[in-house]
C-alpha cells in the first residue's frame, strides 16, 4: 500500500476523555470520521479602561453601521409606551449598562450638532430621566478624551457671539454663566476682547443703524434708540451714550 493511502496512526487513536467540569478555552464540535473540528471560543469584548481604549471604542461606535430602522408599527408602539410612562410617572426601566449606552448615544448626537458644556449635556440626560450618577460618569469620561471641554467652549462662544451678534463682554459673561461655565473660565475667555475692540464693535453697530436718512430727523429720539440697542447687547451706559452721540454727529453734522 502506498504511503499516502496508509491511515494516520495518531488519527486512529481515540481521544482521551477529559475530567468532568474541566475548563477549556475552545468549543468542540462532534467528530467527523477520525477528525475533530475545533472552533475557538468567543471572547467577550473587554471594557475600555484607558483613554486610548475609550477613544478607540468611540471610533468603533461612530463607524458601526446604523441598526435597521424599526417598522411603523414598532415606532407607534414605542411612542405609546413612552406616553403611558410619562402619564403614569414611571421611569424607564433599564439596567445601569443600558443607561450608559443610551447616555453615550444621546451625547454623541448632541455633540455632533454643536459643541456644548458639561451642564448642557447633563441637563439633556436628566431630561431623558437618566440617573444622575450615570450622567456624571459618562460626561466625565467624555471630558477625559476632550469631547467635552468647557474652556474650549467658552473661548469659541466669546468669539462667535461678539462677531455675529455684536455682544459686549457683560452679555456674553451672562450667557456663559447660564450654560454652566465657571466664572474663572469665562473671565479667561473674555480676555480675548479688550476695551478698544469692544468700543469699535459698538461703533460698527451704531453706524449700521444710522444708515437711513430718517435717523437724522430727531437727534434725541435717535440717540435713545441707539443707546437702548447697545444696552440690550450688554454695553455699559456711558460707552453707549458716548458712541451714539459721536457717531450721530459724524453722520449728520459733518
Amino acid at each position: 500500500m502506498p504511503d499516502w493511502a496508509k491511515p494516520d496512526p495518531q488519527a486512529a487513536k481515540a481521544p482521551a476523555s477529559e475530567p468532568a467540569g474541566a475548563a477549556d478555552s475552545t468549543s468542540k464540535l462532534p467528530e467527523r470520521g477520525h477528525r475533530r473540528i475545533i472552533v475557538p471560543a468567543l471572547q467577550e469584548d473587554k471594557k475600555p479602561e484607558s483613554v486610548d481604549e475609550l477613544r478607540a471604542a468611540m471610533e468603533r461606535i461612530v463607524a458601526a453601521p446604523a441598526p435597521p430602522k424599526p417598522s411603523k408599527k414598532e415606532r407607534r408602539e414605542a411612542r405609546e409606551a413612552r406616553k403611558l410612562a410619562r402619564e403614569t410617572g414611571e421611569a424607564e426601566e433599564l439596567t445601569d449598562e443600558q443607561w450608559r449606552e443610551k447616555a453615550r448615544n444621546i451625547l454623541l448626537r448632541q455633540l455632533t450638532a454643536s459643541d456644548k458644556t458639561a451642564k448642557q449635556l447633563k441637563d439633556k440626560l436628566l431630561d431623558k430621566e437618566c440617573p444622575e450618577e450615570i450622567a456624571d460618569e459618562v460626561i466625565e469620561r467624555y471630558a477625559e478624551i476632550n469631547l467635552v471641554d468647557d474652556q474650549r467652549f467658552a473661548k469659541s462662544w466669546v468669539v462667535t457671539r461678539a462677531r455675529s451678534r455684536g455682544l459686549a463682554r457683560g452679555a456674553i459673561k451672562h450667557e456663559l454663566r447660564s450654560k454652566g461655565v465657571d466664572d474663572e473660565l469665562a473671565a479667561e475667555a473674555l480676555e480675548q476682547i479688550d476695551d478698544e475692540a469692544e468700543e469699535q464693535r459698538a461703533r460698527e453697530l451704531v453706524r449700521a443703524k444710522l444708515r437711513p436718512e430718517s435717523m437724522g430727523a430727531d437727534r434725541d429720539k435717535a440717540l435713545r434708540r441707539l443707546v437702548g440697542m447697545l444696552g440690550r447687547k450688554g454695553y455699559n451706559g456711558s460707552m453707549a451714550f458716548k458712541v451714539a452721540r459721536e457717531e450721530w454727529d459724524e453722520r449728520f453734522r459733518s
